[in-house]
């Protein structure tokens, strides 16, 4: 069994499939540094400042509901069909709406263009299979999904403060259970296949390679 980490499919499993292969089936993760501190914050105040909130209160193309859970953890059934993989992470808010559904929505503070967020598009589906068929407890049936991203425009310096605003923009991400599970499929052939050459674009690739000791050559082993 394979656990796919949804936040690695628009990055790492795009970015090298080497190295998407080496950390999900060998452990072997890429450092990282981390987002930058005043983004932890800014996150974590927006996250704190959005709970209990109605969703029209952020933006009016948003259905009507609260938002009652963020960053929650979840975890899948296998998902088919070939069943050797599962989902496992942590997703932004969810927000039950008025019929009973729920709202699946990642904030991130962007730039946003309609093609940078439509590659959040299998993660937001890893979502809500995992939310729909979780491993325990109540499935969960998500009928929204999308995008809030948050791109400052003014900075203005009130007394002695400072205030950033923004207008906070939605993108909805449309259902298409068929593409993500034909994605999974590929997902399940390279996980269980050889592993991926290493790619002649990718940094940790080729700081790897800098590193590695040479074969010996044949007239050089003693016997």
């Amino acid at each position: 069994m394979f656990k796919l980490s949804p936040s690695d499919f628009k990055y790492l499993y795009e970015d090298c499939k080497h190295c998407y292969y080496q950390k999900v089936k060998n452990g072997i993760i890429l450092p990282s540094i981390g987002m930058p501190g005043v983004f932890s914050k800014m996150n974590s105040l927006l996250q704190n400042a959005i709970i209990g909130m109605d969703l029209r209160e952020i933006n009016s193309a948003l259905p009507a509901g609260k938002i009652e859970v963020k960053e929650g953890f979840l975890k899948s059934k296998p998902i088919p069909p070939a069943k050797d993989c599962y989902i496992s992470g942590r997703f932004d808010i969810a927000s039950q709406l008025n019929d009973g559904t729920y709202a699946v929505i990642d904030f991130k503070i962007t730039d946003p263009t309609e093609d940078k967020i439509q590659k959040f598009f299998h993660q937001l589906h890893a979502y809500k299979f995992a939310l729909e068929n979780p491993s325990w407890g109540e499935p969960k049936k998500v009928s929204r999904m999308g995008i809030i991203a948050i791109n400052p425009e003014e900075i203005t310096f009130p007394g002695e403060n400072v205030k950033f605003s923004a207008k906070p923009q939605w993108f909805p991400i449309e259902e298409d259970m068929q593409r993500f599970y034909a994605f999974i499929g590929e997902v399940s052939k390279l996980l269980g296949g050889p592993p991926p050459e290493p790619d002649s674009d990718c940094a940790w690739c080729k700081y790897r390679l800098c590193f590695a000791k040479p074969e010996e050559e044949q007239e050089k082993i003693p016997f």
